[in-house]
């Protein structure tokens, strides 16, 4: 096949007008989250990006498969379909020219709403880490255009092409509704979309990519095998290649995590200050922001002295980090930057964060109140950064609640030193001692 026919099959076939409804499917699903400001879905990070992607095939994926139907029945519309059955052609001058056509369009169109969406992406971390997982998308729209045209070929009916759309939207749906309830195993891995939006450090799992992407190829040469077969007798050889890819991405799919998802060990290395002062470390997606956090990190190690067994170093890290806390580090929680912005505030704010729990992070067995009094006492101030006593006109349950913490700093205060330096330091232990953080 040359370019010539390539051309001939792009101007006569719907293909360029199913890659168009695939770019502004996906473009305008972006733009309506940038106009309800949700641009924090995908604008902090390319994988992200590549995530977001993922999860509208929900939408993009059915329409791939209707559009393929639509496109096999060309044939039969203009009613030469009896006559071109009955003309002895090669199978790859049958088959090929409208798959490429479809295929190059739809994965134009792919490639189209990422390029819309990386004119929003802010973030100075470079990688390719999310080349992956956008990958397997764009194989995944090939996979749906093609078994489309070879569905449609077969089941050259009017309703097919509906038919297929609804049944894709359906097929896709019901994995996101399960995954409500909780994991769903590997199963729920071989569909195309996910179900969540990833953050700056989550990422899908390379194996994971590689499975689905064996297993997409598998779906697309499936639908190849339908479009190219005459008989339909032949067409249960369409299966093999599906079972094969199936038999390849399984083993695969069921060793990876249940979600498919995992910390990305690139964005939460560790990049740490050199100047031979107290290191201060933040995680690589952060890595721009290091000298923001500097001088209020090393406040915060200075207050920290007064503590027996003080900490020596700052480090920030994920909501997963294993624990229990090494007691030479004080641990940041990553919630404490804005994705895609920077430090939650700055000066004595960004003190009081690094202070938060006597320099640990939040802890699902820890009460938040004792978490900010040992906080309070540090900075030697109530109350703290930020807060300010409740008015005339505030509720009575924000004057009690303020007057319990006004009762817990005084209750404090009136202790002697060396009490409430045991007091402060047993809050700082619990969060040594949580093996994980709050989960966000």
């Amino acid at each position: 096949m040359n370019g010539r026919v390539l051309r001939t099959e792009l101007r006569r076939s719907t293909a360029l007008t199913a890659g168009a409804a695939v770019a502004t499917a996906g473009t305008a699903g972006l733009y309506v989250l940038a106009l309800s400001d949700q641009t924090g879905l995908w604008a902090p990070q390319w994988t992200m990006l590549a995530g977001i992607q993922r999860i509208m095939l929900v939408v993009l994926w059915p329409l791939a498969l209707g559009a393929g139907a639509w496109q096999a029945r060309r044939d039969r519309r203009s009613r030469m379909e009896e006559l071109l059955t009955t003309t002895p052609r090669p199978i790859r001058s049958r088959a090929l020219p409208p798959a490429l056509a479809m295929g190059i369009c739809l994965g134009l169109g792919y490639l189209l709403v990422l390029a819309a969406g990386a004119l929003g992406v802010s973030t100075p971390y470079r990688h390719l880490g999310w080349v992956p997982i956008a990958v397997a998308g764009a194989l995944s729209l090939v996979a749906a255009g093609w078994l489309g045209l070879g569905i449609g070929r077969l089941l050259p009916s009017q309703y097919t092409p509906p038919v297929l759309t609804v049944a894709g939207f359906l097929l896709l749906v019901v994995p996101v509704q399960l995954a409500k309830d909780g994991p769903t195993g590997a199963a729920a891995l071989l569909t195309p979309n996910l179900t969540s939006p990833l953050d700056e450090v989550t990422t899908v799992t390379t194996p994971v990519s590689l499975g689905q992407s064996a297993w997409f190829a598998a779906l697309a040469l499936s639908g190849l095998v339908l479009l190219a077969v005459t008989r339909r007798r032949t067409a249960a050889l369409a299966v093999v290649p599906a079972v094969l890819g199936l038999g390849i991405a399984l083993p695969v799919l069921t060793a990876a995590p249940a979600s498919g998802l995992a910390t990305d060990p690139a964005a939460t290395a560790e990049v740490c200050t050199t100047d031979g002062g107290p290191a201060v470390c933040v995680l690589k997606v952060h890595e721009n922001d290091l000298a923001a956090l500097v001088g209020p990190a090393r406040t915060a190690l200075t207050l920290l002295a007064e503590l027996p067994d003080a900490p020596t170093s700052v480090h920030e890290v994920p909501a997963d980090r294993p624990g229990p806390q090494p007691a030479t580090e004080v641990w940041l929680d990553i919630e404490n930057h804005l994705p895609g912005g920077s430090w939650l505030g700055t000066g004595d704010e960004l003190v009081m964060r690094v202070l938060a729990g006597g320099g640990t992070r939040p802890c699902p067995e820890q009460v938040d109140r004792g978490r900010a009094l040992a906080t309070a006492w540090l900075l030697n101030r109530f109350p703290l950064p930020g807060a300010v006593p409740p008015t005339e006109h505030a509720s009575p349950r924000e004057i009690d609640w303020y007057a319990e913490r006004q009762a817990e700093w005084d209750d404090l205060r009136a202790l002697p030193r060396d009490e409430q330096v045991r007091r402060v330091t047993a809050i700082r232990t619990i969060g040594l001692q949580c093996v994980r953080g709050v989960e966000r």
